[in-house]
């Protein structure tokens, strides 16, 4: 299986597009078809693991079910759309296309998210917080595209979707298979579908400030020692108002954390760390390794190129491999295979431990891409 490219510019695109306007790229892969049906989407949002949302709307009002599924919630009349998170962990096709957007940094990438949508159905109009690449991947479906949102904009309190209150589109697109509209962090969209639709998000997401200053902070703190105490400087000065805090003793306190992170001796482990920690671990392997293994698709691998070696990060740990190494490490990062054979007496021991761990899983050779 052979992963597709979008046919575009992408350094253009990131210089002049990337988290600053929507975009359309048209026939971003030409001939493009879907590579799961909707009978095989539906088939998984029955499962008690997949993480699937269904969407209607009578006229009025704005529903919101969440799976699993039977085949009764599909005999539904009326606009309704199935959306299903992490298709690409299930579906082997849908990681290839992974392969589209391998020009922006794999650690940022989050998932691909698969949505059906029967005539004019949609989610209603809404903003993300994340950057996403919207593939049509069968029928057509009509995007409308409005100014950029934050906190402040109203949002209907009725509906659990987080919709817009006031939408006013400021363009308008219809995309047909293989066609791409990208959509920067914040900005208002809603997609309606002309006839029976299918779309691919390729969804990127950035870690939140609070989480990187919480990381590095936990980081930080041990080396701090207790000794070290807040200097008054100059913001010492007479008080003519007994208790008052002035700004020049705020400053100083401000400046005095600062200067002490700026000082403090640290490598890049904690990023690392945070960017490859996905929450809870995979359920852990007792078989013996297979032949052929692969990166799980729920883990994010993660490396860093030293004078010396190459700090790993998986499963929010840190693995000191070779320099040798990097070849290993960018086939998995790619979504590419390892024969264990081919492998030398350090790389199949690390091998080994991850498979124990459950970050790999057998490649089954007709599923290789």
């Amino acid at each position: 299986m052979i992963s597709p490219r979008f046919q575009f510019d992408a350094q253009a695109f990131l210089v002049d597009c990337w988290q600053q306007k929507p975009t359309l790229i048209r026939a971003a892969i030409p001939g493009f078809q879907s590579p799961i049906t909707p009978e095989e989407l539906g088939g998984l949002a029955m499962e008690e693991q997949a993480d699937a949302r269904i969407v209607s709307f009578d006229g009025s009002q704005w529903t919101l079910a969440h799976g699993p599924f039977s085949e009764q919630d599909f005999q539904r009349q009326g606009q309704w759309s199935l959306l299903v998170q992490r298709v690409d962990e299930w579906f082997p096709e849908v990681m290839a296309l992974r392969g589209c957007v391998d020009f922006l940094p794999q650690w940022r990438f989050d998932d691909i998210m698969v949505s059906y949508a029967t005539d004019g159905a949609g989610v209603g109009p809404h903003f993300d917080l994340y950057d996403v690449f919207l593939l049509q991947g069968a029928g057509e479906r009509r995007w409308k595209i409005g100014p950029k949102c934050d906190s402040t904009t109203p949002t209907l309190s009725s509906s659990d979707l987080r919709l817009i209150d006031e939408f006013e589109p400021i363009e308008t697109h219809v995309l047909k298979p293989g066609d791409v509209l990208y959509i920067p962090p914040g900005y208002a969209h809603w997609g309606e579908a002309i006839g029976e639709s299918m779309t691919f998000s390729l969804g990127f997401r950035a870690p939140r400030i609070k989480d990187l200053i919480a990381r590095l902070s936990d980081t930080l703190i041990d080396q701090i020692k207790d000794d070290l105490l807040l200097e008054d400087w100059d913001s010492m000065k007479v008080q003519p108002r007994p208790g008052e805090l002035t700004r020049s003793h705020t400053d100083n306190a401000r400046r005095a954390i600062l200067n002490t992170l700026t000082a403090l001796d640290t490598d890049d482990a904690w990023y690392g760390e945070l960017l490859s920690d996905m929450g809870p671990s995979p359920e852990p392997c007792e078989e013996p390794i297979a032949r052929f293994v692969e990166l799980n698709p729920s883990q994010r691998l993660v490396w860093q190129e030293t004078s010396e070696h190459i700090a790993t990060y998986l499963g929010g740990e840190l693995y000191t491999l070779r320099l040798q190494d990097e070849t290993m490490l960018t086939s998995l990062c790619a979504g590419e295979f390892i024969d264990i054979t081919t492998t030398d007496s350090c790389q199949i021991d690390i091998l080994r431990q991850w498979w124990s761990l459950g970050f790999l899983e057998e490649r089954f050779l007709n599923d290789t891409h």
